[in-house]
């Protein structure tokens, strides 16, 4: 038997314990806000102290925001029960290959894990692509955020990370500028692996939406 798959987020939050959580989550509730607004996450004290501690101090502006953004979702994920929701290779890649409108989804916060190296994405213009290991997916009745995780690996410290945010519903993506459809395969091979891509924030949203109407947990 294979050993089961593990989250990315399972060494930082075992560094961090949930004591840091709990933490930031007694200074929102003193100060009133709503733990999704991520302006004012940003502005409780124990969020900028745990920042500090997380980010270098040479790190650019970009990173600090990356470091921001993931903090969010785990807090929310965290707060939520850390939920976990699974689609199969079959069903999502079916989605993908034939995309109809997915049901809105249910307001709350989890994390979609993807099948291994079927969707894959650049982290930035011209750089190389890596696999979605999944998305951590925050939704309210109005609005959906995604967080993609790429390159995470057993063997690889960190990962990298990929988001999107979107009024709902959304808008399904248009095909891209070079006339193919939206999540079609551009690396040498894919089409033969069976590979998908995504190369917009639009898709990522369609991406998470779709694989939610299709996941199970």
């Amino acid at each position: 038997m294979s050993a089961p798959r593990p989250y990315p987020w399972t060494a930082l939050v075992e560094v961090l314990g949930d004591a840091r959580f709990e933490e930031i989550r007694g200074e929102l509730s003193a100060a009133g806000t709503d733990p999704d607004d991520a302006d004012a996450f940003a502005l409780v004290g124990a969020v900028g102290r745990l920042l500090r501690e997380l980010v270098p101090d040479d790190a650019p502006a970009e990173a600090v925001t990356s470091y921001l953004g993931l903090l969010h979702v785990l807090y929310l994920h965290w707060a939520g029960g850390r939920v976990v929701r699974t689609v199969s290779r079959e069903r999502l890649s079916g989605r993908l290959r034939a995309p109809a409108t997915p049901p809105a989804p249910q307001p709350g916060a989890s994390y979609l894990q993807l099948p291994e190296r079927l969707v894959w994405a650049a982290p930035a213009e011209g750089g190389a692509h890596e696999p979605l290991d999944g998305v951590f997916v925050v939704a309210t009745p109005a609005r959906l955020r995604a967080l993609a995780v790429l390159g995470f690996r057993r063997e690889r410290e960190g990962f990298t990370t990929i988001g999107a945010a979107a009024s709902l519903p959304a808008r399904e993506p248009l095909p891209r500028a070079d006339g193919s459809a939206p999540f079609a395969n551009v690396l040498p091979a894919g089409d033969r692996m069976g590979f998908h891509s995504l190369t917009s924030e639009a898709e990522l949203i369609w991406l998470t939406l779709l694989a939610l109407a299709e996941a199970q947990g």
